[in-house]
């Protein structure tokens, strides 16, 4: 833990990375006795940020908390899973979670959730507080799910989540609270208004063609797995279609196999995080859906003809990634 600048005094900055706890997670906290400077900020007091965090593929993920958690009170848990299982307890009733489910608890009330030991959970997750956490999250502390469609926009959701995150990384100045403010509200309303926010941020346009509709489908659908492994018969049962008829007609539409045209999307992904964000080449890894950070790399290598370090490094970062 480390103070950070001058600028920032009544803030401390805390991030735990692969040595220190799960592999490949994200990790930024505010110190909860500075909630009362927040509490005195014309914008911060309507709604800020307490803390925010990533998670993935967690198998020993645990929190018990009978009495709720000191010194958070007005404080909210939004807790997102996009791929794995796990569960949730209030009110002495406990819900499993499941991919594409969120769920949002007071904190000072008594609640509990983890993931499943088995599967374990990858889980987006901020703690916000401010006159307004609570219109933003009555209503959802049983577990509801975010299903992928045509109209679905996972992928901005996790953008918009990569923004909040990657400007509190660079410090805890009162411009950055309140810029990371501004995107929580959109980043909140994603999710209480998740028709309205669908239809906003949909690029749905009508195809001609059977054979176009399921390419631009698939493609869509990769887009919002991309933290996922997916597998063709996942595909399959998506579209509805043989597994033999979405590879040859996706093949004859894109010159690939719907396999390898998803991992030159995360490889695509993984551009963009490493010249928008700060984070780790192992946590980039993880965050496209790859265990292996050494087979990561040499995937990268041989889609883009350089490593994930000598990318970053280079002069490439300034020029648009390749495109599939």
């Amino acid at each position: 833990m480390f103070r950070v600048g001058d600028r920032n005094e009544f803030f401390t900055i805390q991030e735990t990375y692969m040595k220190e706890g799960f592999k490949g997670e994200q990790l930024l906290r505010v110190r909860l006795q500075m909630t009362e400077t927040m509490e005195r900020d014309e914008l911060l007091s309507a709604l800020h940020i307490n803390a925010i965090g990533y998670f993935p593929m967690v198998r020993r993920h645990e929190i018990h908390r009978p009495h709720g958690m000191e010194g958070a009170r007005g404080q909210f848990l939004l807790n997102y899973c996009v791929e794995g299982e796990g569960w949730c307890e209030t009110d002495g009733q406990r819900h499993s979670v499941k991919a594409g489910q969120f769920f949002i608890y007071s904190m000072d009330k008594p609640h509990s959730y983890g993931s499943h030991v088995g599967k374990g959970w990858t889980v987006y997750w901020v703690r916000y507080g401010g006159r307004l956490a609570e219109y933003f999250s009555r209503g959802f502390e049983t577990p509801t799910f975010i299903k992928v469609g045509s109209d679905s926009s996972i992928f901005t959701r996790q953008r918009i989540f990569e923004e909040m995150y990657r400007t509190l990384s660079d410090g805890f100045s009162t411009d950055n609270l309140c810029y990371a403010s501004s995107i929580l509200f959109s980043y909140l309303a994603s999710f209480k208004f998740l028709p309205v926010y669908r239809q906003a941020k949909s690029n749905v346009v009508p195809e001609k063609g059977r054979e176009i509709q399921l390419v631009a489908e698939l493609i869509h659908y990769m887009e919002e797995n991309i933290e996922r492994k997916l597998s063709l018969d996942d595909m399959s049962d998506y579209l509805g279609y043989s597994v033999s008829y979405i590879y040859l007609k996706f093949r004859k539409q894109t010159g690939m196999t719907p396999l390898a045209y998803f991992n030159s999307l995360k490889i695509k992904h993984s551009c963009w995080l490493l010249r928008k964000t700060s984070l780790k080449i192992n946590q980039i890894c993880y965050k496209v859906g790859f265990d292996d950070p050494y087979y990561f790399s040499r995937l990268f290598k041989k889609v883009t003809g350089v490593s994930p370090q000598a990318y970053r490094q280079s002069d490439s970062m300034a020029r648009t990634p390749f495109t599939p």
